[in-house]
């Protein structure tokens, strides 16, 4: 992908912008969504949005049309969620991370029933899903899960228990990694990934409440839940097949992979600090807070110009490199720098927790600096990270 667009892409881009200032309504725009972490608004104020962009295909731009996707190819890809987070438009409750993740999977290794039960229904908005990866003692090493799946009559039998299931409390369908033979010769053998309603019986969900006193991350417990055959998605012990391409497009879509999200995080930084009073000027006076900011600039455009590398081959038909497995986590730690740069910048205002004293935000910078320490936690911790990249890159010994 060039740094400049072509004639082709320009006019694209323009399309887009014309049809953000006809379709979303102007109480959606410039808004925050992205920087500050939260609740964000909630399903049915967002209807109006999501329904323009499934009108449009647009709020799965990337799949195909005959799924109720956009049929978008991966630069004007680019380019429509450039111009969407641009314009300050919150996610449209509907596309979310599992979604996306999910559609990919039934894309490539859904049969033709379980793409039209499920894949067109996704792109529609009609199902919201939640991922069920992690469990108490297999995060980061997920391939040491315990959730087992026996074979019975007419399908399998799920029992286990897993943790940080985000928005289970809200989802219908849940994507799950289960133990079907616990006598493979690896770990990462006899896993199997599975498909089914979030509210069948035997699942129960129990919230986990953040330090901002959110909801987002449940821990579900599954006693004997039955999965009829049709739920199997990739073939019996395959789930860690499917599970590794799941997590090349986690990687590349994480929010703190995002170059413009985090462009917008740190300009709202830079912006405080320029209206923030300290003794004789303004935050920004202050020569170091500056020479920080330039780092954190050139790091996300070097996060920007890397990830353009990857999308570029996903453009050509190829797998994306192993630069991916860098942005899960350089992308948490640059974001967690860039917070800490917001706390600094606004001062001791920076340091308030939950008071009417400072407007919003300002409010909200202590809280999301400390909730955003998770960043380099979920999805698998730095260390882990490293240590991948030191063996398949590095090719370095255990």
């Amino acid at each position: 992908m060039n740094i400049v667009d072509t004639p082709e892409q320009a006019r694209f881009r323009a399309e887009v912008r014309a049809w953000i200032a006809t379709h979303v309504p102007p109480h959606l725009k410039g808004l925050r969504q992205g920087i500050i972490r939260g609740p964000g608004l909630g399903w049915e104020a967002l209807r109006p949005l999501r329904e323009a962009l499934v009108a449009q295909g647009w709020l799965f731009p990337g799949f195909p049309a005959e799924y109720g996707g956009g049929g978008l190819d991966p630069i004007q890809q680019i380019v429509f969620q450039e111009e969407y987070i641009r314009a300050g438009i919150p996610p449209a409750a509907g596309a979310s991370g599992s979604a996306t993740n999910i559609s990919q999977i039934l894309l490539k290794w859904g049969t033709p029933e379980q793409k039209a039960r499920l894949l067109a229904p996704t792109l529609r908005a009609e199902l919201r899903w939640c991922q069920g990866y992690s469990e108490p003692g297999s995060g980061s090493d997920l391939a040491s899960l315990q959730t087992r799946a026996e074979r019975v009559e007419g399908g399998y039998r799920i029992s286990g228990q897993k943790i940080w299931t985000s928005l289970a409390q809200h989802a219908d369908w849940i994507f799950l990694l289960a133990r079907t033979d616990p006598q493979a010769r690896r770990k990462q053998d006899g896993i199997s990934f599975f498909v089914f309603d979030v509210r069948s019986p035997g699942v129960t969900i129990t919230p986990i409440y953040t330090i901002d006193g959110f909801h987002h991350f449940n821990q579900t417990f599954y006693d004997n839940v039955f999965v009829p055959e049709s739920g199997l998605v990739g073939g019996l012990n395959q789930g860690w097949t499917v599970a590794k391409a799941l997590l090349v497009h986690e990687r590349l879509n994480v929010t703190s992979a995002n170059p413009l999200i985090l462009r917008r995080a740190l300009d709202d930084a830079k912006t405080i600090a320029r209206g923030q009073a300290q003794a004789g000027g303004v935050v920004w006076d202050d020569p170091a807070l500056c020479r920080r900011t330039a780092a954190l600039e050139m790091d996300i455009d070097c996060m920007r110009y890397t990830r353009y590398r990857s999308l570029t081959r996903i453009a050509r038909g190829e797998v994306p490199g192993n630069e991916t497995m860098v942005f899960k986590f350089f992308g948490a730690e640059l974001f967690q720098r860039i917070l800490e740069l917001h706390q600094q910048a606004a001062g001791t205002a920076g340091l308030a927790w939950d008071t009417g004293l400072f407007g919003q935000d300002i409010r909200e910078v202590a809280v999301h600096n400390a909730n955003s320490r998770g960043r380099s936690i979920e999805g698998g911790t730095s260390e882990v990270q490293r240590n991948v990249i030191a063996k398949r890159v590095l090719g370095l010994p255990d």
